[in-house]
């Protein structure tokens, strides 16, 4: 794939078809956020947003999201329980746990040996699946988890009495959990771009971007990008002796790596004479950042997508949900809430 050999890899897939470009997230309506890094559907119908160290509820679209939950330190992840529960994972790994109103719940606290928080999913009242993609949540995993082959994310659940247990472990960067069509849970891979369940295996892989979170929508999924995948950085993985010189004498701020922003500097290695026309930023042209959610079927197969290119602002999607029959994502690049349709509304 991109010019890397994997015998266990399948293709990759290209930005054609169900998943070539359109404007679809550059011309949706947008709402800034202050610092958004995940959502929940509540268990009556609003809809939850992870804001620094707050977490906000929004009761319909366009208008002012309120205050719901505080905590002491950043917010990383979100899920509900069917029955109103809400827990939050905290950029240290701690759960803290919400009733309905947004009361405090006593319990649970932070699993041992964890790194971090990046998604959740309630397995039962009293338990929750957390889980830990092994990069701290003030580290900057587009650079580093790009390059890096240790298997270092888990999924650890955790009880209310604080008692956990291992549910998988030595993952390469998990990002986000879901169920299956069966109820087992589902887990989106960061630098592997795929879908795995909780034994390794592979349910779906060679997507053409480096995944966030996999949300269940309708009768299938949404799947955020945090950037495309970009052949050159693939091409160079296969370069041991660049990948180590690399390493060892550049700043991992400007490693050859994907990137959250969209910005343009000689301090960056990045293909400017491919990317420029006129002093012009080409639409479509190889850029290291950019906006993509994919939408699948039960089976994981693409089947609608949504973009914003190398000349958008609205990159590095983290979360993407279904909400009042439209999509809203999180666009880290310009710190906005998204509302969009995968189909373009008749003129």
């Amino acid at each position: 794939m991109f010019l890397r050999s994997r015998k266990s890899e399948t293709p990759a897939m290209t930005l054609e078809g169900v998943l070539g470009p359109n404007t679809f997230i550059d011309e949706a309506e947008g709402m800034a956020v202050a610092s958004p890094r995940a959502l929940c559907l509540h268990a009556d119908g609003r809809l939850l947003i992870a804001s620094g160290n707050a977490v906000l509820a929004l009761s319909g679209w366009g208008r002012q999201p309120e205050a719901w939950a505080k905590f002491a330190m950043p917010v990383t992840a979100l899920c509900a329980s069917p029955d109103g529960h809400v827990a939050a994972g905290l950029a240290d790994g701690t759960i803290a746990v919400r009733d309905m109103a947004g009361g405090v719940l006593e319990g649970w606290g932070r699993p041992e040996n964890i790194a971090s928080a990046v998604d959740a999913i309630f397995l039962a009242e009293g338990e929750i699946a957390v889980i830990d993609n092994g990069y701290r949540a003030d580290e900057d995993i587009l650079s580093l988890a790009a390059w890096d082959e240790k298997p270092r994310g888990q999924i650890v659940a955790i009880r209310r009495d604080g008692t956990t247990r291992r549910l998988s472990s030595v993952l390469h960067c998990p990002m986000g959990v879901a169920r299956d069509s069966a109820g087992e849970l589902v887990v989106s891979l960061f630098e592997r771009a795929s879908i795995v369940d909780l034994s390794g295996k592979v349910r779906q892989s060679g997507f053409p971007a480096y995944l966030g979170r996999i949300r269940n929508s309708d009768n299938g999924y949404l799947i955020s990008c945090l950037s495309r995948r970009d052949p050159l950085i693939e091409f160079f993985k296969t370069e041991k002796d660049f990948v180590a010189e690399m390493k060892e004498k550049i700043d991992p701020r400007h490693w050859m790596s994907p990137r959250a922003n969209p910005e343009f500097s000689h301090e960056f290695p990045i293909e400017l004479g491919a990317t420029r026309l006129f002093g012009e930023i080409k639409p479509w042209a190889p850029s290291f950042s950019y906006g993509l959610v994919i939408e699948t079927g039960a089976d994981f197969i693409p089947t609608g997508s949504a973009h914003s290119a190398a000349n958008g602002g609205r990159h590095a999607i983290s979360d993407a949900i279904r909400w009042d029959d439209t999509v809203v994502a999180i666009s880290l690049a310009s710190g906005e809430l998204l509302r969009f349709s995968f189909e373009r509304e008749a003129a």
